[in-house]
């Protein structure tokens, strides 16, 4: 596998360090200086680490409860894991646009709560609350002896949770709220399309002095504020070790009283996803369809699904060359991580000032892809492959295999379920990539994410009728997609 090791570091070193050295180049000299004595500037970092902390905190307030909800055996358990996942593999336009539909100016319940910190703050628990419920659950299993040691030596229900089950899920809790801080802080399409002007996370004001400036030293220097503070967030991330803990079976639960619950809390939690159906229009999907005011539907959607295919063609040996690297090289482990501190816009503005020869080339924009989807594919495969016992692999070298034929034919076959989850991961994240198609598009590449940004920028309501069905189209894609190939079977290692 040490090929396999050599194949990821050269992506990285071309495909992530090299552009990054060239924002860390630009960045320091005018354009920090010029970021610094801004207090615009800082104003946008405060309001991007308060968007961060606090989506953090409210995510983790709900998952909590929902990871202890989820020991139990009841009825329809697996479809509603599954469905908790949903949100987070939606694209980005398509849960704004939810949002819209909801509770934007011409939204279902009469309530305009667009440009507010409201609605930014329910839009990030509705995106990352399944992440987080990923995280807290395989721990809160566990804690099942240890509780019941608890409660033989006199404490009560809740004191034993106190003493004993907070403390053991508190490193969970706190990668699980790390990540979601990673997340939320470096948003980009929720807050550019739901907070306005006034609510520009980094990312945001990256972009636009980007697409309406052309200030490439300013825009470097944000840049490298935002990476040099989600290193910090993933240093702290990397610190977090989980208890070593027995492991736990589901709990006995009332047949359908759970059910009934959850379903009725999955039924208010995809509210703004039942406002997007409820909105559709079929004219407006045909309008659109054949548009020529706008890019064609029929071609956004070749786009995204041509662009899909190939970048998955890159992003799948990627994925699972760096899974069998890192699960014994603490150093290819790191090495891994780096592209999920890294923005799509920054990967973007990346390329654009380490390759100007390539500008326009769709190389540029695929490698984005593989670059953002590959780390999904393989923290997905990772607790897997970690989890197989070496003998079987020496039990294969004693039969004769070389060490790639036993990777393929022993080890691959037996994560296949985990395989299929990274691969639901990937295909989600390229199929709704937002950031690194905006800041690399050209006209004829216009994806299906790009196609709603198009309308959304056109005032009137045969715009806007529009973007809600090309979203609605986008959502029914990526969750039927995500629904066949994990099923809620996936774990983040």
């Amino acid at each position: 596998m040490a090929y396999g090791g050599l194949l990821v570091f050269l992506f990285l070193g071309l495909a992530l360090f090299y552009p990054l050295g060239r924002i860390l180049a630009l960045g320091v000299g005018e354009g920090f200086a010029r970021a610094l004595t801004n207090p615009y500037y800082w104003e946008r970092y405060l309001w991007s680490l308060e968007y961060g902390v606090l989506s953090a905190l409210l995510t983790l307030i709900l998952a909590l409860p929902l990871a202890f909800s989820f020991r139990r055996r009841f009825p329809l358990r697996e479809v509603f894991l599954a469905l908790s996942t949903l949100p987070f593999v939606l694209p980005t336009p398509v849960v704004a646009l939810g949002f819209l539909a909801l509770l934007g100016p011409r939204g279902l319940l009469g309530v305009d709560l667009y440009g507010t910190k409201a609605l930014l703050f329910l839009a990030a628990v509705f995106y990352n609350l399944g992440l987080a419920l990923r995280i807290l659950l395989p721990v809160a299993l566990n804690l099942e002896g240890p509780l019941q040691a608890a409660r033989v030596l006199g404490a009560t229900p809740f004191r034993a949770f106190l003493r004993v089950g907070f403390p053991l899920i508190l490193p969970a809790l706190g990668s699980a709220g790390l990540l979601v801080f990673i997340y939320a802080f470096s948003a980009f399409g929720v807050p550019l399309l739901l907070g306005g002007p006034r609510y520009a996370t980094l990312e945001v004001e990256v972009y636009t002095l980007l697409a309406y400036r052309l200030a490439f030293p300013e825009a470097s220097a944000l840049m490298l504020l935002e990476i040099l503070t989600l290193a910090l967030a993933v240093a702290l991330y990397l610190c977090l070790k989980p208890y070593p803990l027995p492991p736990g079976g589901l709990l006995p639960a009332p047949p359908w009283a759970y059910a009934l619950g959850l379903g009725v809390f999955f039924l208010l939690l995809f509210a703004p996803l039942w406002g997007l159906l409820l909105r559709l229009d079929l004219g407006a999907l045909a309008s659109a369809w054949a548009s020529e005011d706008f890019t064609p539907l029929s071609l956004a959607l070749g786009n995204s699904l041509r662009f899909t295919f190939l970048a998955l063609l890159l992003a799948l040996p990627l994925g699972v060359a760096y899974a069998a690297a890192a699960r014994r090289n603490p150093l290819m482990d790191l090495l891994g991580l780096f592209p999920l501190m890294v923005s799509p816009v920054a990967v973007g503005l990346g390329y654009l000032l380490a390759y100007p020869q390539l500008r326009g080339s769709l190389l540029l924009l695929l490698a984005a892809y593989a670059l953002l989807a590959y780390p999904l594919l393989a923290r997905a495969l990772l607790p897997a492959l970690r989890s197989l016992s070496p003998s079987l692999l020496e039990a294969a070298r004693v039969l004769g295999a070389t060490p790639l034929r036993a990777f393929f034919r022993v080890e691959i076959p037996l994560v296949l379920p985990a395989l299929q989850s990274g691969l639901a991961l990937a295909l989600a994240a390229i199929l709704g990539e937002f950031g690194a198609s905006l800041v690399l598009w050209r006209p004829e590449w216009t994806t299906l994410t790009l196609a709603i940004y198009e309308r959304l920028g056109r005032p009137g309501e045969a715009p806007f009728r529009e973007a809600l069905a090309i979203a609605a189209l986008l959502a029914l894609l990526s969750g039927v997609i995500f629904y066949l190939l994990d099923r809620g079977r996936g774990r983040v290692g």
